[in-house]
């Protein structure tokens, strides 16, 4: 069988035009236009005491606990190897962890 070379053809799919992207003209003329910033509602320094007091008022624990568990367990593993924990080690530690931070 002899081999035969193909020729390039145009495809016949229809093509979508592109999309036109905005001129600098158009940009600089939106943002001469552009709203007003807002000042911040409260000055610096005033909402963080207001979130420590609400997590101090909550009891619901904020570390998540897979990633608390790894770190406990890399730690753990500088001290000795192939050590175990029971879940409610981890969990106890867990809480006194997050009673000192917060």
């Amino acid at each position: 069988v002899a081999l035969t070379r193909q020729t390039a053809g145009k495809s016949t799919r229809d093509k979508t035009p592109r999309k036109q992207f905005p001129t600098e003209a158009a940009f600089k003329s939106a943002s001469s236009t552009g709203r007003v910033k807002n000042p911040h509602p409260y000055p610096p320094g005033t909402v963080i005491p207001c979130e420590i007091r609400c997590y101090r008022k909550s009891t619901a624990l904020l570390i998540h606990k897979l990633p608390f568990q790894s770190s406990v367990r890399e730690i753990a593993q500088d001290f000795k190897t192939d050590l175990r924990f029971q879940s409610a080690v981890i969990g106890a530690s867990k809480e006194a962890s997050e009673a000192f931070l917060v």
